[in-house]
């Protein structure tokens, strides 16, 4: 544990951190595995103005943990906004009326982009991981990743070879690691996890980046260009509580679908009538979609849905 004021509970672990930005700490990606082997809550408390990390954002998603804020007296769920009380147990939903000041107010595509992608390999000795981050990466910031690590700060200079030689090590086992790119204004944060299924590896990147207004949509679209041979798929969001990789305890709207590119499909679903028009990429085996979404005639989140059901899939993008 880290700090006198941490409490396990039979219910939970409770965690406080009195930092400006909490990050995915290996000693609190320790306490995540513990909490869920044990069956237990894993809450982390912060002050009302600290914010968190993309990766240890998605790790409490992951561990169904939860972010609790501290604001005085008072405490709310750091990504809703619904208020919180100790029960003796844990931090639990509190029947007190959520105050009109709590209530989320965004501009819609306002806040940082959110892109995962998903590709299968062939589980070969000549399979080279990381080749979706660097595109990704370089797409949001202009250059290459900087590192990787299995935590916070990441430990490792960015390499490709060594990063899939770690994953090897760690094979059939999933292996989730930390990859960080560009500074300020145009920094990124993302969660690289590859793992062994049937028909081979799935490399799956859920990256968090600057805002839409700084990354040029042409350079978007050029991501998925390189990507439409190999990607099994790509979603693009906006997500008005984050920024750079960091989110705020302010909150806010849901991330918005902006893109989504669908791989390693000849043909849609002929009964699905096209709502918003794709642009296909390459051709035969390797052909791929390309839908934007923020353009179309329904609301974002009904086009994405349109979208995979005419290709007979299922699922959409996080919050």
């Amino acid at each position: 544990m880290n700090g006198a004021t941490d409490t396990i509970t039979d219910r939970a672990v409770v965690l406080h951190q009195d930092r400006p930005v909490v990050g995915l700490a290996p000693w609190l990606a320790q306490a995540a595995v513990d909490a869920v082997r044990d069956g237990l809550l894993l809450q982390v408390v912060t002050p009302v103005d600290g914010v968190i990390t993309y990766p240890l954002e998605t790790m409490l998603a992951k561990a169904q943990g939860q972010w609790v804020v501290r604001a005085g007296e008072e405490h709310r769920d750091g990504l809703t906004g619904l208020p919180l009380r100790w029960d003796g147990h844990r931090f639990a939903r509190s029947n007190a009326a959520q105050t009109a000041g709590t209530l989320p107010t965004n501009t819609p595509w306002t806040g940082g982009l959110e892109i995962q992608i998903v590709t299968m390999h062939p589980a070969t000795e000549a399979l080279r991981l990381g080749a979706s981050t660097e595109a990704a990466v370089r797409a949001l910031t202009g250059a290459e990743p900087t590192g990787w690590g299995v935590a916070e700060p990441v430990t490792e200079p960015w390499s490709r070879h060594e990063l899939t030689a770690f994953c090897r090590t760690r094979a059939p086992a999933p292996t989730s690691l930390t990859v960080v790119g560009g500074v300020d204004g145009s920094a990124t944060l993302g969660v690289l996890t590859v793992e062994r299924v049937d028909v081979g590896v799935r490399e799956q990147l859920r990256l968090a980046g600057p805002p839409l207004s700084v990354v040029d949509a042409a350079t978007l679209e050029g991501l998925a260009e390189k990507l439409a041979g190999t990607a099994r798929s790509m979603i693009v969001t906006v997500h008005p509580g984050r920024s750079g990789g960091l989110r705020s305890s302010r909150p806010s709207m849901p991330a918005l679908p902006w893109g989504i590119l669908v791989g390693h499909h000849e043909n849609p679903v002929e009964s699905e009538q096209e709502v918003v028009v794709g642009r296909p990429l390459g051709r035969g085996a390797r052909r791929a979609w390309w839908y934007r979404l923020d353009g179309g005639p329904g609301a974002p989140y009904e086009t994405l849905g349109a979208v995979l059901r005419r290709y007979g899939l299922n699922g959409g993008s996080g919050g």
